[in-house]
């Protein structure tokens, strides 16, 4: 190993070698990748060879990097893998390789397509029979149907034929919810938890400090408008539901809209189906014109239009309205810009549109910003554009970058100063990753714009309540977990103490009996 880890690095490293699958938890920017790396080493000096799956091609590439750089002049064979890789090159990789670096949908798909070669050909062996570690980063998405809960599947059936596969979780958000947790540790069949806070004393002379600001802006006259004829159609179309059982309001979740729309369609109940789809259409309206601004509104209707043959009037005249006006936090963002000209800024929006239209607007206004998104219908070219914008990033080519959600899981940005949420989120982890892409190598600072008497407000309130829930569950699973390692030292030190007697014992009983045999 080429760099030398922090303390509580080689110490979450040695338990989980011991004590088997794991999940460990630490804030963002500690370190997880190295003491993934810990792992993988033990493993390698063994001979053996090791996965690390990360959920995006762009998180595969900066990991084979990392690792490369950990294990630099070793001798070992790293090799990134993708479903842009034919499959002949990945099988040859999974035999040749010391480490495999991949997404799991990679490794589910090459697991699906033996388990049909198997029921034909009649052979049980598997690919995964040659890995003897796997690292899962962001393992909170290792719930439902995602690819990770297939490939931990897989490794706990190669453990039934005596192939033990260590399994290991890595997350700095498993989520605000004692179930969730409990889900992804099932899914990866985890009983071992290692948890560090920033207020443990190993981590805490580590952790940057971040400075986080709200700052509000009051939505115009145009915009308020616009609102407001959406809002007289949502009413409408609540009064037609509720005449059809079915209830929906205007401030329930989205999460919860999207599961009666999808009930609906299960149950093929198309006369609320309609009537539901321009509700939740206008529901969204609003959300764009609250959050996000006038342009992706106007972008949202212009595809409403071409995907249907008659959309509601309303929609038309709220575009119309919206239309030669620009949201206030754009102005706010402008200032915001200005005043950090030297600093090295990433801005997360929610939407492509929009995260189009800010890249836009700041460089009309002399800035130098570049969008970074998702690959979308690019595939590899879109893949080699978001590398090449990070190096830019990285480099003095760019100064500010605008992100979609694919900035905030993971991707190692260590030259940003100041982190700009052009809309609060109501996902506690998703706050927490946008937070983690400053204070890295030295202090950061994380701006978050929100629009007064709007759903941002609500959602300020909801993450941080969700926050504070997973750090309260995470420091409780840490005070069980040092309970139980205090617990396991107590029994062991008592066991080395009857141990202890039980050898002294001997010895006297031995020594008796030599005396007897010398009076005898």
């Amino acid at each position: 190993m080429k760099i030398l880890p922090r303390e509580y690095q080689e110490s979450i490293a040695k338990s989980a070698i011991a004590n088997g699958d794991t999940l460990i938890v630490l804030p963002t920017g500690t370190g997880k990748t190295l003491i993934g790396a810990l792992i993988i080493e033990h493993f390698l000096k063994q001979g053996k060879k090791c996965m690390f799956l990360a959920p995006t091609r762009p998180l595969v590439f900066q990991h084979e990097k990392r690792l490369k750089e950990f294990f630099y002049d070793s001798g070992y064979k790293i090799v990134p893998v993708t479903g842009q890789i034919r499959k002949s090159e990945r099988n040859e990789f999974y035999k040749n390789a010391d480490v495999i670096v991949a997404t799991p949908q990679t490794i589910k798909n090459d697991l699906d397509n033996e388990n049909a070669d198997e029921t034909e050909s009649g052979s049980n062996k598997t690919f995964l029979s040659n890995f003897s570690c796997i690292i899962i980063d962001e393992c909170h998405r290792a719930v439902g149907q995602y690819a990770y809960t297939r490939v931990a599947e897989a490794a706990k059936k190669q453990d039934e034929k005596g192939n033990k596969i260590l399994l290991i979780g890595l997350t700095a958000s498993p989520g605000g919810n004692i179930e969730k947790i409990q889900e992804i540790m099932k899914a990866l069949s985890i009983e071992n938890v290692e948890i560090r806070t920033e207020s443990d004393k190993d981590l805490a002379k580590y952790v940057q400090k971040i400075e986080v600001k709200w700052i509000e802006v009051e939505l115009n006259q145009e915009i308020r408008s616009a609102i407001s004829l959406l809002e007289e159609l949502m009413d409408e179309k609540i009064k037609t539901l509720n005449e059809l059982n079915i209830t929906v309001s205007k401030k329930m979740p989205k999460g919860r809209l999207s599961q009666i729309y999808r009930n609906l369609i299960e149950h093929k109940y198309l006369a609320a189906l309609a009537h539901f789809s321009v509700f939740y259409n206008a529901y969204h309206g609003i959300e764009l014109l609250e959050s996000e601004g006038p342009f992706a509104f106007v972008k949202f209707v212009e595809r409403l239009k071409e995907r249907k043959n008659r959309v509601d009037w309303r929609f038309s005249q709220a575009a119309n309205k919206v239309r030669n006006t620009e949201h206030p936090k754009m102005e706010k963002l402008m200032e915001i810009i200005k005043e950090r000209e030297n600093k090295k800024i990433i801005i997360f929006a929610q939407y492509r549109d929009q995260v189009n239209h800010i890249v836009e607007i700041l460089n009309q206004n002399g800035f130098s910003a570049k969008a970074f998104l998702g690959k979308g219908k690019g595939g590899v070219a879109a893949q080699k554009m978001q590398k090449e914008t990070l190096q830019e990033f990285a480099g003095d080519k760019v100064q500010i970058l605008v992100a979609s959600s694919i900035g905030e899981e993971g991707i190692d940005i260590p030259a940003a100063d100041v982190a700009i949420f052009y809309e609060p989120v109501p996902s506690e982890i998703r706050m927490i990753q946008r937070r983690g892409r400053v204070g890295r190598a030295k202090e950061g600072e994380v701006l978050i714009l929100m629009a007064k008497g709007t759903r941002d407000e609500t959602f300020k309130y909801v993450s941080r309540a969700r926050e504070r829930k997973m750090k309260k569950i995470i420091k409780n699973m840490s005070k069980k977990r040092k309970i139980e390692k205090n617990n396991q030292e107590t029994v062991k030190k008592e066991n080395e103490k009857d141990k202890g007697q039980e050898e002294k014992e001997k010895t006297l009983k031995q020594a008796t009996l030599f005396d007897l045999v010398d009076e005898i």
